[in-house]
Order: C-alpha cells, then sequence, then structure tokens
C-alpha cells in the first residue's frame, strides 16, 4: 500500500512540475515577444542619404506614447503616403526601397511603432496596440500639415501591414492601400514565430502562451485580425505583396486575404523573396508597381 501511495504521489508531483514548468516557459515567451528590447535597433538609414530634405517629427497616442518620425515633403502636393514597418524593425529599414515615391510627387511620412525605433514605450503588441499608433500619425498630420494630406495612402510592411489593412478598414478617409507580408491571423502569426524560435508545437503550448499575452494586453488581438477586416477595405483599392519562400509568414495568408477581400483588389507573390525581402528581391519591378499603383488610385 506504502509503495503504491508513493508512486501515485510521485506521478501528481512529476504532472505537477511540468505543468509548472510549461506555465512558465510559456509567461516568459509571452513577455519576450510583448517586450522585445532586443529587437529595438538603431536607426541605420536617413533620407539625407537619399537627396532628401526632411523634418524629425514627434507625436503621441491617446494612451501617452511619445512616437518619432520623418515627414518629407514633395513640392506642392495634396497627397501622403504613410509608411509602416515590419516588427524588429524601424523607419530606416523601408526608407531605401520605398524613398522613390517622394519623386513622383508625393509626401511621405515614415514613423517608428512603439517599443522600437527610436519611440517611447516597452510593449509591442504585433498589431492590437500599434493601430492607435496609426490613428495618432494621422490626427498628427491632418493637423499640421492639413493642405498636404487632403489624399492619404498607407503603405505597411508585415506588422506594418496588418496595421495598413485595419485602418483602412476602418478609416474612410484612407484612399488607398498596400500591405506586403500581412499575417492573416495574429493566432497563426504568433503559432509560426513560436516554432520558428522555440519549436513550440501549438497544442498543448500555444494555448498557455496566447492566454498570458491576452492577459499582458488586456484584449484579445485576434479579434483585430486582418481575417475580420480585409471585406471592409473595398471599394479603397487594395494592392497586396508577399514573398513566394516567406519563411514565417507564408504564401498562403497572401492568398486567402486576397480571397476575402472586395474589388479592386490586385496580389503579387513575388518569386524567390522570403519575409521582408520583397524590395530587395523585386528590384525595379518592385518599385514599378508600387509607382503604378499609387499613380492609379492616389
Amino acid at each position: 500500500m506504502s509503495t503504491i501511495l508513493h508512486i501515485i504521489l510521485g506521478s501528481i508531483l512529476g504532472v505537477t512540475f511540468i505543468i509548472l514548468t510549461v506555465v512558465v516557459f510559456c509567461k516568459r515567451a509571452a513577455k519576450k515577444m510583448l517586450h522585445p528590447k532586443a529587437k529595438r535597433k538603431p536607426l541605420c538609414a536617413w533620407p539625407d542619404q537619399f537627396g532628401l530634405k526632411y523634418e524629425n517629427v514627434s507625436f503621441r497616442t491617446a494612451d501617452g506614447i511619445t512616437l518619432k518620425g520623418w515627414w518629407i515633403p514633395a513640392e506642392d502636393s495634396v497627397k501622403t503616403i504613410i509608411l509602416m514597418h515590419g516588427w524588429g524593425m524601424n523607419r530606416s529599414a523601408i526608407l531605401p526601397h520605398t524613398c522613390f515615391l517622394r519623386d513622383l510627387g508625393y509626401n511621405l511620412f515614415y514613423f517608428d511603432f512603439r517599443a522600437l525605433g527610436e519611440s517611447g514605450g516597452d510593449m509591442s503588441s504585433i498589431g492590437y496596440l500599434e493601430l492607435k499608433d496609426v490613428r495618432a500619425a494621422i490626427t498628427f498630420l491632418k493637423e499640421k500639415y492639413p493642405t498636404q494630406c487632403q489624399k492619404i495612402g498607407l503603405y505597411g510592411i508585415s506588422l506594418g501591414g496588418m496595421v495598413a489593412l485595419g485602418e483602412t478598414a476602418r478609416n474612410p478617409q484612407i484612399a488607398c492601400v498596400v500591405a506586403e507580408a500581412p499575417y492573416y491571423s495574429f493566432r497563426r502569426v504568433v503559432s509560426r514565430w513560436a516554432w520558428i524560435h522555440y519549436h513550440l508545437p501549438y497544442f498543448p503550448l500555444l494555448p498557455v502562451m496566447l492566454h498570458y499575452v491576452r492577459r499582458e494586453l488586456k484584449a484579445n488581438p485576434e479579434r483585430y485580425s486582418p481575417k475580420y477586416t480585409i471585406s471592409k477595405i473595398a471599394p479603397r483599392p487594395l494592392f497586396i505583396i508577399h514573398g513566394r519562400y516567406d519563411n514565417l509568414v507564408p504564401a498562403a495568408h497572401a492568398r486567402r486575404l486576397y480571397r476575402e477581400a472586395g474589388e479592386p483588389k490586385s496580389l503579387w507573390l513575388v518569386p524567390d523573396a522570403k519575409h521582408d525581402k520583397c524590395g530587395e528581391v523585386g528590384g525595379f519591378s518592385y518599385k514599378q508597381k508600387l509607382a503604378d499603383f499609387f499613380r492609379t488610385y492616389l
């Protein structure tokens, strides 16, 4: 009897230890994702390196976070493109392959999302909180540069692509949107991220990790996923760009978003491109397609 009791108690203690280990690991993984200190990289490029005059600007979000950015004006233009980077990036990462749009007659506005680049804050939510950032950016632009921002288009990559889609769906002031490598579902992209970085299988660990993400954010970020907003963009024009060999956000996400979007819409799967590499791999074709889209719809 004593031996059986010891076996039962040992089994209970073993299971309890495993459960506690899983909980602690998932809680730490959630915090690492939401507080990406290692992802805050310094700027590596500036507009004047490309012969562009610019203004350093800062503005505050509704929840009190100070964001930093660049305003790059075009002569006598009433059209502005807001350009948004991905998670773990900053505004300088997307500058080289997009700043040519200024020479086509568009004012350009780049800013760093919270907890990244030079902006304040220490929490990054891969979409939910960053929607507040773009709304603050639009309010700032409308107040400071009302004449130059009579027409606004959005461009976003990865996290920025998700934010661009969400804001366009909500805000009728947005004339058109380009989204590169946007995810379809927050749950799916976090699952992919956890597998790539930790080899963490979805079940039973991911539900625990997602629980702590929701708890930390005090919201369910899945509800703000593009899968719920993409159909609300039409009749504003939409252009989805995605790397055919994207390792973080598989091209299937882009295909599904495209199917669920209304017209007018277009999809370009860039051959040989991985995540965040469409501009680099696409080269001249990438710039030409961006230019054609904004010329047509902005």
